[in-house]
């Protein structure tokens, strides 16, 4: 039996509420520095005015003039894609034309860039209709940045709620490891849309003043919208053209919880399964994580089940693993969550740096792990896990390592 083909993360790109790239949005994180404010790019007054963390508009601003796009979405997804590919330095005229594209996200092209594009009349016939093309469909980012690069592998769009991102991540360092392409462009992408800000607000699960998690008065999310990228490649290929390595994808698993299309399981069955499978396919044990970049959403039920399931995991050790939630920094970025949380345990391996989670600071008896409250901690980090679960009961799980 041929040895495995080893998958390893040599390019990071991100658009987030901290503005573009991965070490702005990285940065953010470790100085633990929001950028959670009111919406701007249309009217949310009557849907309680809530905090989220939008794209800055400038920058939302010049993404779409840089790219053809004509929907945030495709030009969120094409502008980290760029990033991520410049971080690895891969020239688009040397990627191989088998590359390929593995998209996570809710929404897509769909709802969020439709209303934007209702609000600006681009549906009159003064545009070209090739312009629009795949306008409006879930697979529109991923569609979009393999055109942009002429990418002939993998092109794929994964739609598993929150766990969306995590899940293209894995999914892609399958298909790497199966051989379908030695390089493929894997992430998540979401658009803030007043659908979801009043959906989220019908299920009262917005926070009435800050989104706090793990932490007792926590009561709701915060949402936000970005992209996350990560250039994954076979290692060998990585090594033959001189390629930076910054980590390895160790293991990846998934489950269901089969519980409510809304509500997780509270036993944290399904999350202890997904890591477990992950740990599993890294022929890793428990003991061996150093981090876990939690979901940690705000809201009351997912922090309590996410402890459950730590605790079911690691045993007595989880009280000595730091977890850490950035959803106070960017948001809750929907399908794009876990691929930003990726590059949170990147950063962490490569700079033996945990960020700290914002805004916790009274213990709850039911989250009481160490969530690196206050400020930033020096930790040496091998291996990092992280954590995604979503509605419907879709849970992912990404195990990274040191290269």
């Amino acid at each position: 039996m041929e040895p495995r083909r080893r998958v390893v993360v040599t390019g990071l790109g991100a658009v987030s509420a901290a503005g573009r790239g991965a070490l702005a949005f990285w940065r953010a994180a470790v100085e633990a520095r929001s950028g959670l404010g009111p919406v701007t790019r249309f009217d949310a007054s009557d849907l309680g005015s809530p905090r989220v963390g939008e794209v800055p508009p400038r920058l939302f601003s010049s993404m779409l003039e840089e790219t053809e796009a004509q929907e945030p979405a495709a030009a969120f997804a094409h502008a980290a894609s760029a990033d991520a590919l410049a971080d690895a330095g891969l020239p688009a005229s040397s990627l191989p034309r088998s590359s390929g594209v593995v998209l996570g996200t809710c929404l897509g092209g769909a709802l969020a860039s439709f209303e934007w594009i209702l609000s600006r009349g681009a549906l009159e016939d003064r545009r070209p209709p090739s312009r629009l093309a795949s306008t409006g469909s879930l697979s529109a980012p991923a569609q979009r940045v393999a055109l942009a690069y002429g990418l002939e592998g993998p092109v794929l769009t994964l739609s598993t709620a929150c766990a969306s991102g995590t899940a293209a991540v894995g999914h892609a360092a399958e298909c790497i490891r199966r051989g379908e392409a030695d390089v493929i462009l894997a992430g998540g992408v979401d658009v803030l849309s007043r659908f979801v800000v009043a959906g989220f607000r019908l299920l009262r699960a917005l926070a009435s003043v800050q989104v706090r998690p793990f932490d007792r008065r926590r009561d709701g999310l915060a949402l936000g919208e970005g992209a996350g990228i990560l250039v994954l490649e076979e290692r060998e290929h990585a090594l033959r053209r001189g390629g930076s390595i910054l980590a390895e994808v160790l293991g990846f698993g998934s489950s269901g919880d089969a519980n409510h299309m809304t509500g997780p399981s509270p036993t944290g069955d399904g999350v202890v399964r997904a890591a477990g499978a992950a740990l599993r396919d890294a022929g890793s044990r428990p003991d061996a994580v150093d981090f876990i970049s939690a979901h940690g959403t705000g809201t009351p039920y997912n922090d309590r089940m996410e402890t459950i399931a730590i605790k079911r995991v690691f045993g007595e050790r989880a009280y000595r693993i730091p977890v850490d939630s950035v959803k106070p920094i960017v948001g809750h970025t929907l399908g794009a969550a876990g691929a930003l949380e990726a590059i949170v345990c990147i950063g962490a391996i490569r700079e033996g740096i945990v960020p700290p989670t914002l805004n916790y600071a009274e213990r709850d008896p039911e989250c009481d792990l160490d969530y690196v409250p206050d400020e930033a901690r020096s930790v040496e980090v091998r291996r990092a896990l992280s954590l995604s679960s979503a509605f419907a009961g879709n849970n992912a799980a990404l195990l990274l390592g040191a290269p």
